[in-house]
């Protein structure tokens, strides 16, 4: 194989993966298979917000789930699958936050520009994160209906996504998300990070899926993959 050819074969697969992240939809670890890691990384897109992806360990210890939770045999559960931090400048900032499921999550700043963070989930973790430039018209509302909600004025609505809800304590400088499908106020698991945004998806035959969390960690806009059980 000749040098020219094997470079436009290069090229022609690197295009493949530069797919625009608002045309896929990633499913919940329940059924996402677990191949191995992609070995073509698609590159940065021109102009987009600077991605960091951060270990998982990293923020692990940020996530716990409720010690009074319990629905029939279950006790809960949450692990982080993947954090990425984006950046943002002084002219640049995270204004709003959306996703039909809980990836591709597309990210609206301040400067009027949009980007959906898009990652591939295999392995049991979420790897070859990218961000793309979309319209920002794409913004789709998905809850059905809001969630219970708690007694008194403690906590602050943030919203919902599949029967999740997620509330801030703003005295603690804590989220709280709430158990899908519960008929009353019931806590699931507490995020150590302000929150601005959630998205999930469920599993279809078992009681668990993925929750998606934007925000800030120390200040830095992050933005949170978990896999969960109820």
């Amino acid at each position: 194989m000749g040098k020219t050819t094997a470079v436009r074969m290069s090229l022609a697969v690197m295009s493949a993966f530069s797919v625009t992240a608002h045309a896929q939809f990633v499913p919940p670890a329940g059924y996402s298979g677990s191949g191995a890691q992609p070995e073509v990384a698609t590159p940065a897109e021109v102009a987009a917000p600077i991605l960091t992806r951060i270990p998982d360990a990293t923020l692990s210890g940020l996530f716990h789930v409720e010690p009074n939770y319990k629905r029939g045999a279950s006790t809960g559960h949450v692990k982080v699958v993947g954090v990425f931090e984006v950046a943002e400048t002084q002219k640049r900032h995270l204004v709003a936050a959306w996703s039909p499921g809980f990836l591709p999550v597309t990210l609206s700043f301040s400067d009027g520009q949009c980007y959906t963070l898009q990652a591939d989930y295999t392995g049991g973790t979420l790897s070859n994160g990218r961000l793309n430039k979309v319209d920002c018209e794409g913004r789709r509302q998905v809850d059905e209906r809001p969630p219970s909600q708690p007694r008194g004025n403690i906590l602050k609505f943030i919203g919902s996504a599949w029967g999740y809800g997620a509330w801030a304590d703003d005295r603690a400088g804590t989220t709280l998300i709430t158990a899908p499908h519960a008929k009353a106020f019931q806590p699931l698991f507490t995020a150590q990070m302000a929150t601005s945004a959630i998205m999930a998806m469920n599993g279809p035959d078992y009681p668990g899926g993925n929750v998606t969390l934007v925000g800030r960690v120390c200040g830095r806009l992050t933005v949170v993959t978990l896999e969960i059980s109820y």
